[in-house]
C-alpha cells in the first residue's frame, strides 16, 4: 500500500513532532486509565466495607415482627440469599472505666443472632480478637478502633445504657475490625436476646439483615420479598443513595476534566498534520501530477494521523496497566497512612479499557480528518505553482 509507506515516511521526516504527539495520546491515555481504576477500586472497597457488617436488603415493617423465624426460613429459600440475620437495631450509652480514665459516648447498638450472623456476614473472619459466645447472653464484641482509642482489650468490663435507660454490665468477648472507620468506633454487637432485654421488646425483632452472594442483585431480591412475602424491603443502594450519588458525580467530573487531556492530544496531532500539510503542498501537487486521486491523498495523511494515535494508545495502555499492577501489589504507605486502607484498592474491566480506546481513537480520527481533507481538496496547478 504505497499512501502507508509514504505516511510512515513523512513520520520520520518528522521525528520530534511526531513524538511529541505520541507522548501527548500516551499520557491522556495513562491519566485516565489509572484514574479510573483507583477511582473503581476505592469505591468498591468503600460499599464493600460499608457492607461489611451490614444487610444487602433490609427488611423491615416499621414495627417489631414477632413472626421474624419463620420470615427468616422463607427469605433464606430464595435464589441468591447467603442468609438472613434477625436483629435489634438501636442506640444506647457505652460506658468504660480502664488505663485512660473514665469514656462515655454514644454508640449504634446491633443486637445480632449471631450464630445467623456467623454464616451470612462471616462474623467470624472480621474478628481480630477474642471469640463469638452465641449462647453467653452478657458478652458483646465492639470495634478495634474503639477498642485501641479506649485502651480496652478482651475481658473488660462495660455498661450499656440502653435508650428505654435501662443500664447492664457486658464483658468484651472479642473485637472486630469490619474495614470500615465508622462502624469500627460506634458499633456494638450484641447478642439478640440481650438487645430485646434491653429494649423491654419481647421474642420480637425491628428488622431482618439479609446478606446476598451478589449484593448488585439486590433489587431483584427486595422485589422478590416484597411480591412473594409480603414483607416491606430497601436496599443497600436505597440506604445509601446520598453516599452513591455524590461518588458517581466525583467519578464523572473527574473523568471530564482528565479528559481534557486527551482532546489537547488530539488537538497536537491536528497541529502537527497541518504543519505537514503546508511543508508537502509541492509534493502534494506532484502526486495528483502523477495519478495520485484525490482519495489518495486524504489516505496518506488519515493513516499517518491514526499511526501516531494507535501507537500512542498502545504505548500509554501498557505503561497505564503497569502502573495499576504496581500499585495494586506494592503498599504505597505514604498514601495509605492516611486513609483506613492497608493497600490501595485497584479495579478497572475490558469494557472500561475499550471505552477509553475507542474513544481515544474517535478523536484522533476527528483530529487527522482535517487536515486529510485540506490536503485532498488542494487543486493540482496550485500546488504546483507553490513555492
Amino acid at each position: 500500500m504505497v499512501e502507508f509507506f509514504i505516511a510512515k515516511k513523512h513520520i520520520f521526516e518528522r521525528k520530534r513532532q511526531s513524538l511529541i504527539s505520541m507522548l501527548g495520546i500516551a499520557i491522556g491515555i495513562i491519566v485516565l486509565v489509572v484514574s479510573i481504576g483507583i477511582a473503581n477500586g476505592l469505591d468498591k472497597n468503600m460499599i464493600d466495607s460499608i457492607l461489611s457488617m451490614t444487610s444487602h436488603v433490609l427488611v423491615s415493617e416499621g414495627e417489631n415482627m414477632s413472626d421474624y423465624k419463620e420470615l427468616k426460613s422463607e427469605i433464606e429459600k430464595l435464589d441468591n440469599v447467603k442468609g438472613a440475620v434477625p436483629s435489634i437495631e438501636t442506640q444506647g450509652i457505652f460506658k468504660y472505666n480502664g488505663v485512660y480514665g473514665g469514656y462515655i459516648a454514644g454508640v449504634r447498638i446491633e443486637g445480632f443472632d449471631l450464630e445467623s450472623a456467623r454464616k451470612a456476614m462471616d462474623l467470624d473472619k472480621k474478628l481480630y480478637e477474642g471469640s463469638i459466645n452465641p449462647n453467653k447472653i452478657s458478652g458483646l464484641l465492639i470495634g478495634k478502633e474503639l477498642a485501641k482509642n479506649i485502651g480496652a482489650s478482651v475481658g473488660d468490663e462495660v455498661t450499656i445504657i440502653s435508650s428505654e435507660n435501662r443500664e447492664i454490665k457486658f464483658k468484651i468477648d472479642g473485637i472486630f475490625q469490619s474495614g470500615y472507620y465508622d462502624y469500627d468506633i460506634n458499633m456494638i454487637i450484641m447478642p439478640l436476646k440481650a438487645a430485646q432485654y434491653m429494649m423491654y421488646s419481647g421474642d420480637t425483632v425491628n428488622k431482618i439483615d439479609v446478606v446476598l452472594n451478589d449484593p448488585y442483585k439486590a433489587p431483584e431480591v427486595a422485589n422478590e420479598i416484597m411480591t412473594k412475602l409480603g414483607a416491606f424491603s430497601r436496599t443497600w443502594g436505597e440506604l445509601n443513595r446520598n453516599l452513591l450519588s455524590a461518588l458517581s458525580l466525583e467519578k464523572t467530573v473527574m473523568i471530564m476534566v482528565f479528559s481534557l487531556i486527551v482532546i489537547i492530544a488530539g488537538f497536537v496531532v491536528w497541529v502537527t498534520l497541518n504543519m505537514l500539510v503546508r511543508e508537502k503542498i509541492k509534493d502534494i501537487g506532484i502526486m495528483r501530477s502523477m495519478g495520485f486521486s484525490r482519495k489518495s491523498i486524504m489516505k496518506i495523511f488519515l493513516i499517518q494521523g491514526m499511526i501516531l494515535g494507535v501507537t500512542g494508545i498502545i504505548i500509554g495502555t501498557l505503561i497505564a496497566l503497569g502502573m495499576l499492577w504496581y500499585i495494586k501489589n506494592y503498599t504505597l504507605s505514604f498514601v495509605t497512612s492516611i486513609y483506613y486502607l492497608t493497600k490501595i484498592p485497584v479495579k478497572i474491566s475490558f469494557k472500561e479499557i475499550l471505552i477509553i480506546i475507542g474513544a481515544n481513537l474517535g478523536i484522533i480520527f476527528v483530529s487527522s480528518v482535517f487536515p486529510a481533507y485540506r490536503a485532498a481538496k488542494l487543486e493540482t496547478v496550485e500546488a504546483l505553482r507553490h513555492e
